[in-house]
């Protein structure tokens, strides 16, 4: 084995793992804020990019436009599936409304992945874009891979800019450190979860888009992919960007090269197994729970 093959192999991982982060990220603020554990998570991501993928297969649209597309769509989504389905259940005692949302969250990823199933096949699909490659020794990187790669970036940047430099940004902060002082300040706790629940949802959908541009997407891979969020999260620590973007790289790359130096199917738990490790030798992950 070359080094050029593990470089390859690590490009990819890199990618991938950026793609988990930004999954992860909006995981981590919808508990950070909400305190709820959306089991569909990673559904969203299944199902917008087997939407995606069949945009653009039937309108060529551009991938950016889909992703815009998408994230309002999922946005509106996020928002009314939280008044309507999440929010009532907080007037119960603790231990019903967690058993409640637990219950909400993996009945819409029962939901969403068989009516996505139904209605565009339960086969694997991708967007299929023609890239120019570039060639660096024996390493190919194609175009496309750096878009990725700056699509993520940029990404990243507007959200650390929304959540530090806007009055949303400012209301998550408050509410993280004193919910009763944010709420005597005139912080409406509940729109601010909606739109959080909302947010979250959207930086899903925009990384289902990036997903599909790269690896196949199918309707039935949400849980995994919410699985795999939830030890980024634990890992890289609750509403912690850089912690996200670090955990969420390593365990892409733990993956890739699982799945070069042993199995593929061993990838997810191995990457699983490492996680555990890090816990162990590291329990405060990254970083602390940051707004």
């Amino acid at each position: 084995m070359t080094v050029d093959v593990i470089i390859q192999v690590l490009i990819g991982g890199v990618l991938l793992g950026g793609v988990y982060a930004l999954v992860a990220f909006g995981l981590s603020l919808i508990y950070g804020i909400v305190r709820i554990l959306n089991f569909a998570h990673g559904t969203l991501l299944a199902v917008s990019g087997v939407v995606a993928s069949l945009i653009y297969a039937s309108y060529h649209l551009h991938p950016v436009f889909i992703a815009l597309l998408l994230a309002a769509a999922t946005f509106v989504f996020g928002y009314l599936f939280y008044m309507a389905l999440l929010h009532p259940l907080g007037r119960r005692n603790h231990f019903e409304s967690t058993v409640g949302t637990v219950l909400v969250t993996v009945g819409a990823l029962l939901m969403l992945s068989d009516i996505t199933a139904v209605m565009a096949g339960a086969t694997q699909r991708n967007i299929q874009l023609d890239f120019e490659a570039f060639e660096i020794g024996a390493i190919v990187v194609s175009s496309a891979q750096v878009k990725i790669l700056l699509g993520i970036t940029g990404l990243m940047l507007a959200i650390h800019l929304l959540l530090t430099r806007t009055w949303f940004g400012r209301a998550l902060r408050a509410v993280t450190e004193n919910r009763v002082g944010a709420l005597i300040c005139g912080v409406n706790s509940t729109r601010l979860k909606a739109l959080t629940f909302a947010f979250g949802s959207t930086t899903v959908a925009i990384a289902g888009v990036l997903y599909a541009i790269s690896f196949p997407v199918s309707p039935y891979m949400g849980f995994g992919l919410t699985v795999k969020a939830f030890t980024i999260v634990v890992v890289g620590g609750v509403g912690n960007l850089r912690g996200a973007l670090l955990a969420g790289i390593l365990l892409g790359v733990a993956e890739s090269m699982t799945s070069l130096l042993w199995k593929p199917e061993w990838a997810p738990a191995l990457s699983m197994i490492l996680m555990l490790l890090i816990l162990v030798a590291k329990p405060q992950g990254f970083g602390k729970k940051s707004a």
